[in-house]
């Protein structure tokens, strides 16, 4: 089974324009990923004014789904529920909503500003394939990827927005992406797309570095060069080759089951 996932380094706050949407539309792309919080422009100042136009984001999210037609996850929103707001991703397939995933682990700054943690995973059956969605600072807790390997998972989409960091060498990025999302996609025994947001949102610079790893290692990826740039990261993903991989790697890590026995009248 071949699966076809795009990651859309999106400009943060900018829709898609017509030449985009044509282009990815081409594809014809079984699931598309857009960044963490990426409908939020300069005009949105803080959490609670972006929990005022959930539904707007919402909504236009459905609408680029049908047109597309195909699976979008991510472009994450601020969602109210009750007196708490949480950083929701939406799983949309063909215009329908059928699935909500809420960040379980908000970084320091989210949770100073409202955003509250979510409490629940999320595992959806689509077409055959099994997808887990985690959102950004869920990667610092590996927890998360054990959790999803019981689950048979076959792709974790993380839409991300990252903080620029000037002072990082090339060789601290790709360690941090060795380090959060390819050791992850090992343990979880599954694909890792990382969508990440180019621009900047409430004032602070990003940097996008989208990639797409397997068990085995990276696959794609957005190089630090351009990672300030609007990118579209295509791949075709071998289900039964995963599915293969998790199944023998799992064997060969299996405890012998015909270890010997102590038995203490020996000792």
């Amino acid at each position: 089974m071949l699966l076809k996932v795009v990651a859309v380094q999106a400009r943060m706050g900018r829709p898609l324009s017509l030449g985009e949407k044509m282009y990815i539309f081409k594809l014809r792309a079984d699931f598309v990923c857009f960044p963490e919080y990426w409908l939020l422009d300069e005009s949105v100042p803080d959490y609670h004014r972006a929990a005022l136009r959930w539904l707007e984001y919402q909504s236009y999210l459905v609408r680029l789904s049908d047109e597309l037609g195909t699976c979008i996850v991510g472009g994450t929103v601020a969602l109210p529920d009750g007196d708490q707001i949480y950083n929701t991703c939406f799983v949309i397939d063909r215009g329908h909503v059928i699935a909500q995933y809420r960040k379980r682990f908000p970084v320091p700054g989210e949770l100073a500003k409202g955003i509250a943690p979510g409490n629940r995973k999320l595992v959806v059956s689509l077409d055959g394939v099994k997808i887990a969605t985690l959102i950004c600072g869920d990667v610092f807790h590996p927890e998360l990827y054990d959790e999803l390997s019981g689950d048979d998972v076959d792709v974790v989409f993380i839409p991300t927005t990252s903080p620029y960091r000037p002072e990082d060498s090339l060789s601290q990025k790709h360690d941090r992406d060795q380090k959060y999302f390819v050791a992850g996609a090992e343990v979880a025994g599954a694909y890792v797309v990382k969508t990440c947001g180019a621009g900047s949102i409430f004032g602070h610079r990003l940097q996008g570095r989208s990639l797409i790893a397997a068990p085995w290692g990276v696959v794609n990826r957005v190089e630090p060069l351009d990672e300030d740039s609007v990118r579209i990261l295509t791949e075709t993903l071998d289900i039964a080759e995963l599915r293969e991989f998790r199944r023998r790697y799992r064997e060969s890590n299996l405890p012998p089951s015909n270890s010997p026995q102590i038995k203490q009248d020996s000792l």
